[in-house]
């Protein structure tokens, strides 16, 4: 038992420190990973492949889900469940289907690809070409979102960036909010576009980043309509100008519009979020650093309890599903438990050992300084390693498995995939400005809780019925 105890152990740690250093030396150990980034044409795999390298290319066929981080990536084939990729640059060519959904981060997106699900992507630009198909919704965040005439979505857009190039067709609603909006193709319904207040336009020049080159030239901002443009229903638009007149030939139903005052750049009520700060002033690079660096890490944790844990962490996610609110009330009586004994402890400790000296003459200062306070010390560094850490970790995988299989609707639950799906979304969440620091926080009472429970009794009846019928 302790031999195959300390093979996984290891096996385990190699796996961490694969996916920490991100070395192009092949493809990870799990599920498929014989490859060294690629996959050839003809080549049928009948499981889930993981592919790391400098450069990855899947050319054959994947009956299972599909995970990529490399620096470039480049889908010539079919997927049979989801994708997972990221790199500096993705590429999903004209021949590649993805029966699943596909989740598409880095520096630049292009997509010419049929998605059957939906799409997620965050990049400074993403591009759905001529040939892209997606089945159900596309989100994307980043600097450009764009669509060639072609492109087709078959439910609904959100897009959040700087400017947004609709030339495609969406079968239904489109959300978006952006600084410059151009529309040269269909929206089947309704369209609601959230502008700036018109003073933003972005030097790109401005934002110094390793991936500058991957920018497109900013766009003028406003909102703009032409030839082959089409609203199905109504239009909402929030904007500093009224400008009904330029769209009313475009548009089939009512057209509604939300007056933004616009304010000077240097007065307090200017609006609070600006992408010329997002860009310039809050430092963009060392959030994306960040960001990345919180995915390796809070996925290289999470991959190593899954192999060394995998009952457990299945009874931290039941249990995490079954008492949400629960998990939130008890997180927080923990950790405020915790910061009252790391402030009264030490004093406590300190006196109490003067006063075992005194009447020991000394004879138990190391015993009670060394052995106890050590032990002490050891107890207060995993209890920030739980709240800091572990506490965000059980938070993307519950998130993680909550959205695979209630919101994707996925066919079946893989725990590795709900684990990398969470910890995605966790990290694009916390690197948000003035807002992020508000996701840290309810991860880490959540997570604090969810542990609590699973590794304690106070809802131990409860949990037991809900962990015995999974």
């Amino acid at each position: 038992m302790i031999k195959e105890f300390s093979k996984k152990k290891w096996v385990g740690i190699v796996l961490v420190v694969c996916l920490i250093t991100l070395l192009p030396a092949g493809a990870v150990y799990a599920a498929d990973f014989s490859h060294d980034g690629i996959v050839g044409a003809g080549e049928v795999i009948d499981d889930d492949v993981f592919l790391s390298a400098d450069q990855c290319e899947m050319n054959g066929s994947v009956n299972g889900n599909l995970v990529a981080a490399c620096r470039h990536v480049i889908v010539n084939g079919s997927v049979a469940g989801d994708a997972f990729l990221f790199a500096e640059t993705v590429s999903i060519s004209d021949t590649s289907v993805i029966d699943g959904n596909l989740f598409a981060f880095g520096a630049n997106v292009e997509i010419n690809g049929n998605v059957s699900g939906s799409t997620a992507s965050a990049a400074a630009s993403v591009l759905l070409g001529s040939d892209a198909v997606v089945g159900r919704n596309l989100y994307f965040a980043g600097f450009q979102g764009k669509l060639e005439r072609g492109a087709s979505v078959g439910m609904d857009i959100f897009g959040g960036a700087n400017q947004i190039v609709m030339n495609g067709t969406v079968a239904r609603d489109l959300n978006a909010d952006v600084n410059a909006f151009e529309l040269r193709g269909g929206i089947g319904r309704n369209a609601s576009i959230q502008l700036g207040t018109g003073n933003e336009d972005i030097d790109v020049t401005l934002y110094s980043s390793p991936w500058a080159n991957y920018y497109p030239a900013s766009l003028p901002t406003g909102i703009r309509f032409y030839e082959g443009a089409s609203v199905g229903n109504n239009l909402s638009y929030t904007s500093v100008t009224n400008i009904d007149s330029q769209l009313q030939d475009f548009v089939q139903g009512k057209i509604v519009f939300n007056q933004v005052v616009s304010t000077d750049s240097t007065s307090k009520n200017t609006r609070a979020f600006s992408w010329n700060r997002w860009f310039a002033d809050d430092y963009s690079r060392f959030r994306i650093g960040t960001a990345f660096s919180g995915l390796i890490s809070y996925f290289a944790l999470g991959a190593l309890a899954l192999w060394l844990f995998k009952k457990h962490m299945a009874k931290v996610q039941a249990t995490g599903k079954a008492f949400p609110g629960k998990a939130f009330g008890w997180g927080f009586l923990v950790i405020l438990v915790g910061m009252l004994s790391i402030l009264l402890v030490p004093v406590t400790f300190i006196l109490l050992g003067v006063f075992l000296g005194v009447i020991s003459l000394g004879g138990l200062l190391f015993t009670w300084y060394g052995v106890i306070g050590l032990t002490i010390a050891l107890a207060f560094a995993l209890f920030f390693l739980v709240v800091f850490t572990l506490s965000k970790v059980v938070a993307s995988y519950v998130m993680g498995a909550w959205l695979m299989q209630d919101v994707f609707k996925t066919r079946a639950q893989n725990h590795w995939v709900d684990l990398l799906v969470g910890v995605v979304f966790y990290v694009i969440l916390r690197a948000i400005p003035y807002v992020g620091w508000l996701v840290g926080l309810a991860a880490s009472l959540y997570g604090t809780g969810t542990l609590f429970i699973a590794f304690t009794k106070v809802e131990k009846e409860k949990e037991s019925k809900i962990v015995d019928s999974k």
